[in-house]
């Protein structure tokens, strides 16, 4: 069994995640972190949740939460995950980075886009890019994933034969 943590489960992406994790036959979800959900279960804010995880409850996130997980996955807003991974880097085996924090490898760039210097640039670059349908050799043996976010997947894979074909 696969164990997981999702850090920021209590939204949207973390929630959905949960979700998938829970129909997954590998996966078992140790931890859930919700900082303005500490204390609340998780089926109490998302009822189709109850049956998969009737006692998980969120937690405050803290550091010692990741350690002996083989996976944590962040599903936290643009801008938190680049703070927290240089925490959980060296104590968690797989880290999979739901936000834009880990996307581009190039702090110059990062900063264009997103109007503010990266906080751990040199870790920039560390993160394969999670597009299976287009960079599935670089993901085979990564233990750092950024996904690239629902824009981007359908810009992507929309415009890739096209640009295969030089157009």
């Amino acid at each position: 069994m696969t164990k997981v943590g999702v850090i920021g489960a209590s939204g949207f992406a973390g929630a959905e995640l949960l979700r998938l994790a829970a129909s997954h036959p590998s996966l078992e979800v140790v931890f859930a972190t919700g900082d303005s959900q500490a204390g609340t279960k998780v089926g109490d804010l998302y009822p189709h949740l109850y049956a998969a995880y009737p006692d998980l409850v969120f937690e405050p996130y803290s550091p010692d939460l990741v350690d002996g997980l083989d996976v944590v996955v962040l599903g936290l807003p643009h801008g938190v995950s680049g703070g927290i991974v240089p925490e959980i880097a060296a104590r968690v085996g797989t880290i999979v980075d739901l936000a834009a924090d880990f996307r581009l490898t190039d702090a110059g760039v990062y900063e264009q886009w997103y109007g503010a210097a990266h906080p751990h640039p040199e870790l920039l670059g560390t993160f394969a890019y999670g597009l299976p349908e287009l960079f599935r050799d670089g993901l085979a043996d990564a233990t750092r994933v950024a996904l690239p976010g629902c824009n981007p997947t359908t810009a992507a894979l929309a415009l890739a034969p096209l640009l295969r074909l030089g157009l």
